[in-house]
């Protein structure tokens, strides 16, 4: 089963995601899935015997006819004689007739009426007037907002003998049979000449829920036509691409193997002939609309077309939610129970459709289908990605058979005892949560930097971890020192507190009266495991680097030695709080000397970066705040380490979870910019009382930092000046380029947002 460490809500797959949707969506309204539903209907058409509405109907396929024509002054005497010949005829024009050729056609007609309108296919004009609702619902101007195609640049003209009017075919594959512009309702092309084969020479509309479009009496065509809820149908056949098969009567013609024939060449064979066909359709083949307007009226007069009702709609929208929610409940499953769950989650989609479209309801699962498929994806991506971190993070834990976890929590009175068989085989999220059941929150003493009656309260992630990619070999219990009168020339006074490697003692140097402290560690030959060496080694190497730095802002080192077995460093004994007692919502400083105080913070880090010294553990517990002075002092270089001279073995891990800039969190090798991350995340935790980044176990934090985008600061407290969000937004990029730079770029921000947004300057 796969765990999810953080919701994806909080990652940039969800950007994908919502992408991928925007996408999907944009896609099946511009007619992408166009060729697969047509296929689709095609192949239910071939299982499925459709109802037909009027078997009534006095209408038969070889009633339509299909000539050709250039629509020029030569052929219209032509036409002329095919009106005069067809007087019950409906005609209808498809191409672009001259000016000329209409009002000389016109000039005729109204010579010689005829009962049946002529019809001509027109983008840009439209002659009828709009059609009237007998009963208009509550909500039928609300309704009219989602339906409809809208053809808002076609001019309206008037003709006594001519029906201007558009052939709509949709993106989606689909027809409409009626069209709104300015509020008013018209017939499209195909439902234009319905109307003139309608007996009383009128179509009803009836808007409601459903579109219908209905005449009293009829004996050509249906008495009723369903058009759905947005007025469009859909068809079998194939996507635009029609045969050049016309459906005429001329039997002397091999209709499979030539093309259209002329009006003057119909006119010739058919002069004398008593049949005379129901619909005429000249075309000058330019558009080829003749291949899918022919087959379209043919299936309406038979009600052989699907339409889309409101309830088909609703259910639609209910399985694309029914199918989301089960990619996101599967997600814990198995790949192969996931995979099992979708397909049959498919077949459930064909089987809907399939007894849908026995009700001629159109139901167009293949665009679910993509957008579940995509959906799953995605989601199994964006597992997969937190598997792997997972396992990376329990790899760099040391959580494989060659290697075990070491974790020295600095400043906890905690016994660490590491056994091979277990240790080994725990994942990280219990090995941590066992750290924290067995810690009490005990005073830090990493720096030795507290003041008397004071202790730092840390706990979890807050503490230093150090991770070591070698294997403990023995138990490494700490023999806790005996009392100590001592070290070198200085008296202990008394002891501060108490870690997992050594005590705090405060001291003083009784030659010129200087109260310290004194932060030891034993050093006895009979503790030699790896975790004790590199601990040693850190002990000392804060000595040999904050030893040589002098600032104001940073610890003084004043002595380091070695006594009975037990190596010391005598340090300035600060007087104030650590930061850390400032991070909760209700007990965060004044913003203003937030600033001021992170101005001085940046000021010191700055200059141990120039001495090649990077601090690598910057969080509010290390920080020392003096309320009176109104200054803060950066302690615990246990863990840093001198940039052109590392001795950092790769796959090291060192540094405190909830602070760890993303480079720390992959082990790679860092530089002064991974302190400028460190303390955007102290400045985001002064400034709101919240973390950025916070999870229940190390894994969930370090995904975090690496891949989610942190809470704006400005929402967890709204009376923050913009300045906050921007500074802690680039000082906590996750890409290591696009941060400050440096320290001093840190510092002038700051600086210049003190200035401008509170009045008040860096003094």
């Amino acid at each position: 089963m796969i765990q999810r460490i953080l919701p994806i809500y909080h990652t940039g797959w969800f950007y994908l995601l919502l992408l991928f949707w925007g996408s999907s969506f944009w896609l099946v309204a511009n007619g992408g899935l166009k060729q697969i539903n047509q296929l689709n209907i095609n192949a239910l058409a071939k299982t499925t015997q459709n109802q037909v509405l009027s078997n009534n109907s006095a209408f038969e396929s070889p009633d339509i006819l299909t000539l050709y024509s250039t629509f020029d002054d030569s052929q219209l005497d032509t036409i002329v004689s095919l009106l005069s010949d067809h007087q019950e005829s409906q005609v209808t024009l498809l191409g672009e007739p001259s000016s000329h050729f209409t009002s000389q056609l016109e000039r005729y007609l109204s010579k010689n009426p005829r009962n049946n309108k002529i019809i001509i296919a027109s983008k840009n004009n439209s002659s009828e007037p709009a059609l009237k609702s007998p009963s208009p619902m509550l909500f039928s101007g609300t309704l009219d907002w989602f339906r409809y195609s809208s053809k808002n640049e076609i001019e309206q003209v008037s003709s006594k003998h001519l029906i201007y009017t558009p052939f709509i075919i949709n993106q989606s594959q689909s027809f409409s049979l009626l069209w709104q512009q300015q509020g008013g309702t018209y017939l499209t092309l195909p439902s234009e000449i319905l109307k003139q084969l309608s007996k009383n020479n009128e179509l009803t509309f009836n808007k409601n829920w459903q579109l219908n479009l209905a005449n009293e009496q009829n004996t050509q065509i249906p008495q009723k036509l369903k058009l759905g809820f947005f007025g469009d149908i859909f068809t079998s056949g194939e996507t635009y691409q029609y045969s050049q098969v016309q459906q005429t009567r001329l039997s002397k013609f091999d209709k499979s193997t030539l093309p259209l024939i002329s009006v003057k060449q119909f006119f010739e064979l058919d002069y004398n002939s008593p049949d005379k066909q129901k619909i005429i359709i000249i075309t000058d083949n330019k558009l080829s609309q003749h291949e899918l307007l022919q087959p379209l009226l043919d299936k309406l007069i038979k009600g052989d077309y699907l339409t889309q009702d409101i309830s088909t709609i609703l259910l639609c929208w209910a399985l694309t939610g029914l199918g989301l929610t089960l990619v996101w409940f599967i997600s814990q499953l198995t790949f192969k129970q996931q995979l099992i769950a979708i397909i049959s989650y498919c077949l459930v989609l064909f089987i809907i459709q399939y007894l849908m479209f026995r009700q001629q309801q159109w139901l167009e699962v293949f665009q679910l289908i993509f957008l579940l498929m995509g959906s799953w994806l995605l989601f199994l991506a964006y597992h997969k990605e937190c598997h792997l971190l997972l396992a990376a993070v329990n790899e760099q834990l040391g959580q494989l058979d060659n290697n075990s976890l070491t974790i020295d929590v600095m400043g906890k009175p905690k016994k660490i005892a590491t056994k091979k068989s277990n240790t080994a085989q725990k994942p990280v999220h219990s090995l941590l949560s066992q750290a924290q059941e067995k810690t009490k929150p005990a005073q830090d003493i990493s720096s030795a930097t507290m003041t008397k009656g004071e202790s730092s309260i840390m706990e979890g992630f807050e503490q230093t971890l150090v991770i070591l990619d070698k294997q403990v070999q023995s138990n490494n219990s700490i023999k806790h020192h005996l009392t100590v009168d001592n070290f070198g020339r200085y008296q202990v006074e008394g002891i501060l507190g108490k870690g997992a490697m050594g005590i705090v003692y405060q001291g003083v140097d009784p030659k010129i009266n200087r109260h310290v402290a004194i932060k030891t560690l034993q050093l006895s030959d009979d503790i030699d495991s790896p975790e004790f060496g590199e601990a040693k080694e850190r002990f000392f190497r804060e000595a040999q680097t904050a030893g040589g730095l002098s600032h104001a802002n940073i610890v003084t080192i004043y002595d380091v030695g070695e006594e009975n077995n037990l190596g010391y460093i005598a340090m300035d004994l600060l007087t104030g709080a650590p930061l850390s007692l400032f991070t909760q919502p209700e007990q965060t400083l004044p913003v203003p000397l937030v600033y001021q105080l992170l101005i001085q913070i940046t000021d010191a880090l700055d200059y141990a970066h120039n001495q090649n010294v990077v601090h690598r553990d910057i969080k509010p517990a290390n920080i020392i705040y003096d309320d009176d002075l109104l200054k803060v002092t950066v302690t615990d270089f246990g863990i840093a380490y001198v940039s052109d001279n590392s001795k950092t073995r790769t796959g090291i891990i060192m540094g405190s979870p909830y602070y760890m800039s993303p480079e720390q969190i992959l082990g790679l090798r860092v530089d002064g910019r991974s302190d400028i991350f460190s303390l955007g995340v102290t400045f985001y935790q002064l400034l709101c009382g919240h973390l950025p980044f916070e999870g229940e176990s190390i894994a969930t934090v370090a995904y975090q930092i690496t891949k989610a985008k942190a809470v704006a600061v400005n929402q967890l407290n709204s009376k923050l000046p913009s300045s906050a969000q921007r500074i802690c937004s680039k000082a906590m990029h996750k890409d290591i380029e696009k941060r400050y730079q440096s320290m001093a770029e840190f510092k002038l921000a700051l600086t210049n947002a003190l200035k401008r947004d509170f009045k008040v300057t860096t003094n």
